[in-house]
């Protein structure tokens, strides 16, 4: 459990509860549509905000940064605020990095549960709506020409050990998601300034060969 609280930890996220907005029974069709009005670079970087709330504890924990989501690779989060730090996130492994360089690796074959989550994470900032419907039951709505919303709850009990409902919000990109954590924790991810690109040497170093 603490590894499980460790890890969402990391996530850039904080959340609020459902804000009144009435979900429709999402149809393949505005999957489809949602899929169309997201772009899907091969690497698209940004910054995020977090804000997550602790069961707990009075005040929740901000922190601040930049992402960069490389298609097939992975999500790096770089850390700024309250403190340095840099997140690798793969499907085969979760790697932190302190601002003096020391390390830590998790396999995350052995844990099924994690690489579940590694998975949604990517496919989120991926904008993959069919891998999500996969793995969730899905609500939505359209607003507009652009935006969306979408609501997930796991479809099975592994990954619902970690995650109770997420929802997302965005138009060309995810601007936001909100995490309910099975803990009762509860986080917000606010991502903003997308933005396609190509990774740095160093960045493609930390994703391995």
């Amino acid at each position: 459990m603490m590894r499980r609280r460790a890890f969402l930890t990391l996530l850039p996220a904080g959340l609020a509860a459902v804000d009144g907005t009435a979900y429709a029974q999402t149809a393949p069709e505005l999957l489809a549509e949602i899929g169309r009005r997201l772009e899907s670079p091969a690497v698209l970087r940004g910054e995020f905000e977090q804000t997550k709330t602790i069961k707990g504890f009075k005040r929740p924990l901000v922190s601040k940064g930049s992402f960069v989501m490389a298609a097939g690779k992975g999500v790096q989060w770089v850390t700024a605020q309250p403190f340095a730090s840099t997140v690798v996130v793969t499907r085969e492994r979760l790697l932190t990095l302190g601002e003096s360089g020391a390390s830590r690796q998790i396999d995350t074959r052995q844990e099924p549960g994690l690489k579940a989550v590694n998975e949604m994470l990517m496919a989120l900032l991926a904008g993959d709506v069919k891998a999500l419907a996969e793995r969730f039951q899905a609500e939505g709505a359209l607003q507009g020409a652009q935006d969306w919303r979408l609501a997930l709850k796991p479809r099975d009990a592994g990954l619902a050990g970690f995650i109770m409902r997420i929802e997302l919000e965005g138009s060309r990109h995810v601007d936001s998601v909100n995490l309910h954590e099975a803990s009762g924790d509860a986080s917000r991810i606010r991502f903003f300034n997308h933005a396609a690109s190509s990774l740095s040497p160093a960045e493609a170093g930390r994703f391995g060969p």
